[in-house]
């Protein structure tokens, strides 16, 4: 027999459904357990914390906070990422869950000037997924300590889950049915994560912006200027395109295991060399990798923007296009051996999906012979592709 009268039990479903009404404003009911600081950049920090909520249940969240949240720009900024991140839906990129805030009180008698007022302000910061795993970047620097590459199969992987994040973001539309024509500006190592179970996410749109609203003195930023378009270079109009400019700079870096652009500079010196090199083509670095992801990375990186591929989806889906070709197949679980193998304390190698560099005492450097696999045949009519989905 249940313990609730009718009438006890009628109260708790009006009141139930007032919460769920549109308008109402609840008020969570989490606190954070910060532990300890992730990461901290000329932008923002970073910090590992614990979401408790309700019957103390505990989740690891990240929380990152703006620098310098008295600078307007920087918390435009901030507040752009949140704002954009929380409308995608998408596997291959880092979702924010909400925004939250802190107010701190400062006391009048505990300022030096004479305020007559106590001063509150608001601290913003954001709520995100934790990803337990490492970004782009420092697996490549794991792979160098130890000489190694990844296998270009696997780095083609990766690249094309990347490709399918950008490309619905660039295919975002509001709920009005308008293109935003939205592009991320910072596509880099550091921006690319990837976890223990080796899902790919594309993060931080702190200067994602649409290319209508984009002002051209605005274009560049000076933050990553290894991984700028030449148009995002030269300060000059920006669409989608810059993107895909900056997913070949990735496939390069992932091939080579080097920055195409090399060390940075002080800013002038670096600009002059990026757009020298720019000029340059990136075939006689890419020697000995398939010339179908050659031409791919080649495509990426052309100067003139008409030239390039012209959408994200175009890129990946010749990606599915080469795996459906080559018979290969990698997933998920693929990734995830990997990394799990490659941060072992003691880590052995000898598996195929690593490709050692010249003098590694791990692996023979394996060759590619052009007889060795088959030219893309022309095909008459649409071509299945293999879609390489999140699983």
């Amino acid at each position: 027999m249940s313990i609730f009268s009718e009438e006890l039990r009628a109260l708790i479903a009006r009141h139930e459904e007032a919460l769920r009404k549109p308008g109402t404003i609840l008020f969570s009911q989490s606190r954070y357990e910060i532990d300890r600081v992730l990461g901290e950049g000329g932008m923002g920090i970073t910090l590992l914390a614990y979401e408790v909520s309700a019957a103390n249940l505990k989740r690891p969240v990240v929380l990152k906070f703006v620098k310098d949240s008295l600078n307007p720009a920087r918390l435009d900024s901030f507040l752009n990422e949140v704002q954009l991140s929380t409308l995608f839906n998408h596997p291959n990129l880092l979702p924010i869950y909400r925004l939250e805030s802190e107010v701190v009180k400062i006391e009048s008698r505990k300022l030096r000037s004479l305020h007559r007022r106590d001063y509150e302000h608001t601290v913003y910061f954001a709520v995100m997924q934790y990803i337990d795993g490492w970004n782009l970047r420092k697996i490549v620097d794991r792979l160098r300590s130890l000489n190694l590459l990844l296998h270009f199969d696997v780095s083609m992987y990766l690249i094309a889950r990347i490709a399918r994040g950008l490309h619905y973001v660039h295919s975002y539309r509001a709920e009005n049915g308008e293109h935003l024509g939205l592009v991320h500006r910072d596509v880099s190592p550091e921006n690319i994560l990837i976890d223990r179970f080796g899902r790919v996410k594309v993060a931080d749109f702190g200067i994602a912006t649409t290319w209508k609203s984009l002002k051209a003195e605005a274009a560049l930023n000076p933050g990553k200027i290894l991984y700028s378009s030449p148009e995002q270079l030269a300060g000059a109009q920006l669409d989608h395109r810059s993107d895909i400019y900056n997913i070949g700079l990735l496939m390069f870096f992932l091939f080579t295991d080097n920055d195409r652009f090399g060390p940075e500079w002080g800013l002038p010196q670096a600009q002059e060399r990026i757009r020298t090199k720019m000029k340059k083509s990136a075939a006689s670095d890419l020697q000995g990798i398939d010339p179908r992801l050659a031409r791919m990375c080649e495509s990426c990186l052309q100067e003139d923007p008409d030239y390039r591929y012209q959408s994200c989806e175009d890129l990946a889906t010749d990606i599915d296009i080469y795996f459906k070709e080559t018979g290969r197949i990698v997933t998920n679980e693929t990734v995830e051996e990997i990394l799990e193998e490659l941060f072992k304390d003691r880590p052995t190698f000898t598996s195929r999906r690593f490709v050692a560099l010249t003098g590694s005492p791990h692996l023979e450097q394996p060759e590619y012979h052009p007889n060795s696999q088959a030219e893309p045949q022309t095909v008459v009519g649409p071509l299945p592709t293999v879609r390489l989905d999140e699983t």
